[in-house]
C-alpha cells in the first residue's frame, strides 16, 4: 500500500454512480481511505462526478499513485525534541506551583 499525501495525483477504479476510472487529487488521507478531488474522467460520468459534488472517498488500496507531490524526510530526533520541551514545560509549571503555595 503506498503512502498517500495531501497533493498527490492518484488514478481511482469505478465505483458507485461511476461507469469508468478517473483520476483525482488528494484531499484528505484517513486510515485506510483517501478523500479525491476528481478531476479528470470519462465525460459520459459528468452526472455521477456531479452527483458526487466532484469527490471520492477511495480505499487506499485500490488508489493508484500516478504523480507523488515532493516528500520532506521527517527526522526523529525533531520529534523527539518536541516530546522533550513539553515535558520540560510541565515540570517547571508544577515546580513554579509548589513554590508559590509554599510562599
Amino acid at each position: 500500500m503506498a503512502d498517500f499525501e495531501i497533493g498527490d495525483v492518484v488514478g481511482c477504479k469505478k465505483f458507485g454512480p461511476m461507469d469508468h476510472d478517473f483520476q483525482g487529487v488528494v484531499e484528505k488521507v484517513y486510515n485506510n481511505s483517501v478523500m479525491v478531488s476528481i478531476n479528470d474522467f470519462d465525460p459520459a460520468d459528468k452526472s455521477g462526478v456531479n452527483e458526487l459534488n466532484g469527490r471520492a472517498v477511495v480505499r487506499q488500496s485500490e488508489a493508484k499513485m500516478i504523480k507523488a507531490v515532493p516528500r520532506e524526510e521527517k527526522d526523529d530526533d525533531e520529534a523527539d525534541e518536541k516530546k522533550g520541551s513539553k515535558k520540560t514545560a510541565k515540570k517547571t509549571k508544577k515546580v513554579a506551583k509548589k513554590a508559590d503555595k509554599k510562599s
